[in-house]
């Protein structure tokens, strides 16, 4: 990397204290022909456009700046060893990256459309803090719906054992809110190929209606269908930190890539990993089923960036620019 420093030295011109150069040039003065051995003696001034102080500054750059509700950006900081971006009250940590720093900023289901601003905030090498406004506008999504119905319980079922599980809800947005260093690397993967017996049964952001009530709220994840028993793998490397049976999506895995990145596998019937345990794109960590709140065989796959689900079919084809 250029920087002053390294010019100055490359040209031979050093760092001279002022007061000595100016001294030299007061006696050079009084010398015959002192006037022109005097302005030789004075510091040169080098001009080197796109060199500041002591390197490049840093430069922001969007994978793109129309963002769906539910979607994401994938932000670059160029020379720049710390960094966060800010949208809608919410600060978007970054990693990290061969340039710089990295990461993504996630859109939520409720952000409204239009007009906005993300805000990046930036340190380089040195310690100068840089700010940015980058303009971008969230492009309303249009929500699919569906209408479910779950068996009432088999009064027959012998009783569960042990004391009720206590909902999982509580428990994943803590998760969802930690940052780690990353592990993640682009691209990203579904966790089952689609085709055949295998396809999308639920979309995220889905409102639904359960046994005819009123078509509420977002659906957190996406739902692919699946024969019981398929391997479910890992969307990216990561880290373990959730396996077991719980309330609502039954047998669970939670993956950290790091980064303020989670993937949330759901519904499984078999679980292939513990806890702690890290994991490359592409593992199996447990297999498709049918637990906790469902209606028939699939995965619940979710993502979250910071916090905020987003709709992980994105991040497979291209369109949000990564």
């Amino acid at each position: 990397m250029a920087t002053r420093r390294r010019v100055i030295a490359a040209l031979g011109l050093g760092l001279a204290a002022p007061g000595a150069v100016l001294g030299q040039a007061v006696r050079a003065a009084g010398a015959p022909g002192g006037m022109a051995q005097a302005q030789a003696a004075l510091p040169h001034r080098v001009v080197l456009p796109g060199v500041g102080t002591d390197g490049p500054r840093p430069a922001v750059r969007l994978s793109f700046r129309t963002p769906f509700q539910g979607g994401a950006i994938y932000l670059e900081v160029d020379h720049a060893v710390t960094a966060a971006a800010r949208a809608f009250g919410r600060v978007s940590p970054l990693s990290p990256g061969p340039r710089g720093v990295e990461g993504f900023v996630g859109f939520g289901v409720a952000d409204p459309p239009g007009p906005a601003v993300l805000e990046v905030t930036a340190t380089d090498a040195v310690g100068g803090t840089f700010r940015f406004s980058e303009p971008i506008t969230v492009r309303a999504t249009q929500w699919t719906w569906d209408d479910i119905w779950l068996p009432p319980p088999d009064p027959n079922a012998p009783p569960p054992e042990g004391p009720p599980l206590e909902p999982e809800q509580p428990r994943l947005d803590a998760l969802y809110a930690t940052v780690t260093p990353r592990q993640w690397q682009l691209p990203f993967i579904i966790p089952i190929e689609l085709g055949g017996e295998v396809w999308v049964s639920g979309y995220f952001g889905e409102q639904r209606s359960f046994n005819g009530g009123p078509r509420t709220g977002h659906h957190g994840g996406t739902d692919i269908a699946a024969p019981a028993g398929t391997p479910v793998r890992s969307t990216n490397h990561g880290t373990v930190v959730l396996s077991e049976l719980t309330l609502v999506r039954g047998n669970l895995v939670v993956v950290d890539h790091g980064g303020g990145v989670l993937s949330c596998y759901g519904h499984l019937s078999q679980r292939s990993v513990e806890v702690g345990q890290a994991v490359r794109r592409g593992d199996v960590v447990g297999r498709v089923g049918s637990t906790g709140l469902s209606s028939g065989p699939h995965l619940h796959w979710e993502l979250s960036v910071a916090g905020v689900l987003v709709d992980g079919l994105r991040w497979l084809d291209g369109t949000q620019g990564f």
